[in-house]
């Protein structure tokens, strides 16, 4: 089964949601898009929300399980028949009467063919989507959502190798939050867009993305490493159905498209030039755009959009935690082996420390190209502990 809602979302972001769609400002079907719920769920939702609201404490509020994630645990003997009967051409509703009556343990019905297809007994066929017009709504909330997209183009001619632009804007005031090339589209590459944008923004409800396999899991009871990354600080993900329901930075690729070639040429900056010094060209452009180009969707910079929220209290936005695995959470991750007397090899450079010879630790990549050590994995019950560390925190 998919994912509970919980452990998808962060929690800010369905408390925002619901409360949306309790003021009538969102409808029933906008909400569970963003939620991916069913509206019998969303109406249970708002039924809690609403006591919470009345008793003073919907700003804390936070739901409930739904009691999802069903794992059925069916002996050896059952799913020996399950596999014997679904072979043999038994429906689903045949399959769980015959358990019952064979074995006496009720099965409900609908587990059998998720469990049939984690064994591979059937094919998975996917959910027919939402019509790819399906029209969310605006934000009027800086911080509420955020777009992100990638495009990978031969920026400096068609026989110069190809580099990828990442794009991220709020979907509020269209203030373009992040302007970055990269030599190939990596979770490293996102992790340094989300870092810097996080340091100098804070940190947002909900980030919208497309169906890359960066963002979507295969399986239900896995989400990628940026997912993860994510949801530790309680943001979520929302999966577009297709390029044209992220118009607003499908746009913002098309200006950089018409423009990046041409500027490049004009300053001799070519594939050789140093990528740093290249992104230092994009946030010149970028922070000038913001600032001084009328959008003309809005009628004025995104800057001043964004000011305008702010002045109005129009935020969603959360400062930077003061979190002890922050700088740990927004870097690269590598398992290693601790060698003889405790030393780690890292590249060219001998790192000695005082863990076991033989134990499993890992290293951390900051964005800054500096590196950590650390023997345990994140998590908000522990703190990091740190073997060595060549970055100033």
């Amino acid at each position: 089964m998919r994912k509970q809602m919980i452990n998808r979302l962060g929690i800010a972001d369905i408390r925002n949601t619901v409360s949306h769609f309790s003021d009538n400002s969102i409808s029933s079907e906008q909400a569970c898009f963003s939620l991916q719920i069913s509206k019998t769920r969303l109406y249970q939702l708002r039924s809690d929300f609403l006591k919470a609201r009345v008793a003073g404490t919907s700003l804390q509020w936070s739901p409930h399980s739904s009691g999802g994630n069903h794992k059925p645990v069916w002996s050896e003997e059952i799913q020996l028949f399950l596999k014997k009967s679904l072979a043999s051409g038994y429906s689903f509703s045949f399959s769980s009467s015959e358990v019952l009556r064979l074995f006496g343990v009720k099965l409900n019905r609908s587990q059998i063919p998720h469990w049939a297809k984690l064994q591979g007994l059937i094919a998975s066929v996917p959910k027919p989507r939402p019509p790819a017009h399906f029209r969310r709504w605006q934000r009027s909330c800086i911080g509420e959502l955020w777009q992100l997209d990638a495009t990978t183009e031969h920026w400096f001619g068609p026989a110069q190798p190809a580099f990828t632009l990442l794009n991220m804007l709020d979907d509020c005031s269209r203030l373009q939050l992040g302007c970055n090339l990269y030599y190939r589209e990596r979770v490293s590459s996102y992790i340094h867009l989300f870092y810097n944008a996080f340091m100098q923004f804070g940190l947002p409800l909900k980030i919208y993305v497309d169906q890359a396999c960066f963002f979507r899991s295969d399986s239900p009871e896995r989400q990628t490493q940026l997912a993860r990354r994510l949801k530790f600080y309680d943001i979520s993900f929302l999966l577009a159905n297709s390029p044209e329901a992220k118009g607003k930075v499908e746009r913002i690729h098309q200006v950089w498209q018409s423009r990046l070639p041409a500027y490049f040429k004009f300053n001799s900056i070519d594939p050789d030039t140093p990528l740093p010094t290249i992104n230092q060209h994009l946030e010149a452009l970028r922070t000038h755009r913001n600032s001084h180009e009328i959008h003309r969707e809005i009628n004025q910079t995104p800057m001043h959009a964004w000011n305008l929220a702010l002045n109005d209290r129009r935020t969603k936005l959360r400062p930077v935690p003061k979190d002890p695995w922050w700088e740990y959470i927004w870097s690269e991750w590598a398992p290693a082996l601790v060698g003889p007397r405790g030393h780690i090899l890292i590249g060219n450079l001998d790192i000695p420390t005082q863990a076991p010879n033989g134990s499993k630790v890992w290293v951390c990549y900051h964005v800054d190209n500096s590196f950590s050590i650390l023997s345990n994995k994140t998590s908000h019950s522990s703190f990091p502990t740190v073997l060595f560390s060549s970055k100033t925190l």
